[in-house]
């Protein structure tokens, strides 16, 4: 693939906002008229409807388009007029504040800061790791500054997300709480973990453990998704057990151990993120049992350790998240105000070699 195709990939919403401002400059759309729905453009140009989304929000930000929720999308560029509007919310930079930079973060780091010096937007990064008096003093800061602010909040119940206090200029990202006076971009946890405990069952499991690191982003939606599905199936009492564990690899071996040593019969392990899949995998290889053969085990993240070891894994989807979350932040800037919208991403299933159909017991 030549380096100009790559672009073209890689930038498909800006070549899709450019193709679509110069019909309307054209008089291909002339003011009042109504542009064709997200499904129609979608087909067009071969591509996902958050991708059309980003390219129609940067419209409404230049002052070319309106949209009306339930009606369509509606011309408002007079080709008498000598130049669009000016935003009508701006900001000195954007202030992205992470827990961490694990690998997902990293990955919505660089997808974001790209997409934001395109509006264009200086970026800032900073990693509060946990620490509640830092976020609230890297928030202030950024406050202050009138800067938006795209964060992730601290796992405390005295963190920002949680104070039930207006949040301006923000978006708060992969964590929901239904206190937050903010928009809010989150993977649905729940949703992954309810498509994993289908497919187990599909498999023939009747035994199902989901390994949940006690401190993991995930585990609280997983619990939840976890149990309303084996419910939600009416599945025998006993079928589904959760179990702590500590994060990381030797976390999921140690795990996956005790579960082993108290029900030999277990062949099916439900993992908060990855790390604790490779570990259960290894400890369930060590006691003879070859996860895709004589058991199954998925894990949450689809990161690259999962790739390298053919690991079923749920993607997070991270790639929607970070579009939804320049789609908020654009939408916002043209309209002047944030609104408190929940937006859930929901994940998908990979479904790749750890995982066995189980064998009929003789």
């Amino acid at each position: 693939m030549s380096q100009e195709q790559v672009d073209v990939n890689r930038y498909l919403y800006e070549k899709i906002y450019s193709e679509l401002k110069n019909e309307i400059l054209s008089g291909t759309y002339r003011k009042g008229d109504w542009f064709p729905p997200e499904r129609v453009l979608k087909d067009r140009f071969n591509t996902t409807h958050l991708t059309v989304r980003n390219a129609l929000a940067k419209l409404v930000l230049e002052g070319f388009i309106e949209r009306y929720s339930g009606k369509g999308t509606l011309v408002i560029y007079s080709r008498e007029r000598t130049s669009p509007p000016r935003k009508s919310l701006r900001f000195p930079y954007a202030h992205l504040m992470f827990a961490g930079l694990d690998e997902a973060n990293a990955h919505i780091l660089e997808t974001l800061e790209e997409e934001l010096r395109k509006v264009p937007l200086a970026v800032r990064f900073s990693c509060h790791r946990g620490d509640v008096l830092l976020e609230q003093s890297l928030y202030r800061d950024a406050e202050e500054a009138g800067a938006l602010v795209i964060i992730e909040p601290a796992g405390s119940r005295d963190s920002l997300a949680h104070s039930g206090a207006p949040l301006r200029n923000t978006i708060v990202i992969r964590c929901a709480d239904s206190s937050v006076q903010c928009p809010q971009v989150v993977v649905d946890d729940a949703e992954g973990a309810r498509k994993a405990v289908r497919y187990l069952l599909d498999l023939g499991h009747r035994s199902i453990v989901l390994l949940a690191p006690t401190f993991s982003s995930a585990s609280p939606g997983m619990r939840q998704g976890f149990e309303e599905e084996l419910a939600a199936q009416g599945t025998p009492p006993g079928t589904g057990t959760i179990e702590s564990c500590a994060p990381g690899i030797e976390g999921g071996a140690l795990a996956a151990r005790r579960i082993r040593d108290r029900d030999p019969s277990c062949r099916a392990f439900l993992c908060a993120s990855d790390e604790t899949a490779a570990g259960a995998a290894r400890s369930l290889r060590e006691s003879a049992l070859r996860p895709g053969t004589d058991c199954s085990v998925i894990g949450c993240g689809n990161s690259r350790l999962a790739q390298g070891l053919g690991m079923t894994t749920i993607d997070p989807c991270f790639d929607r998240l970070a579009e939804r979350v320049m789609t908020t932040a654009m939408e916002a800037m043209s309209r002047g105000a944030f609104t408190d919208d929940v937006y859930r991403i929901s994940p998908e299933l990979c479904i790749r070699d750890t995982c066995a159909r189980m064998k009929p017991s003789a």
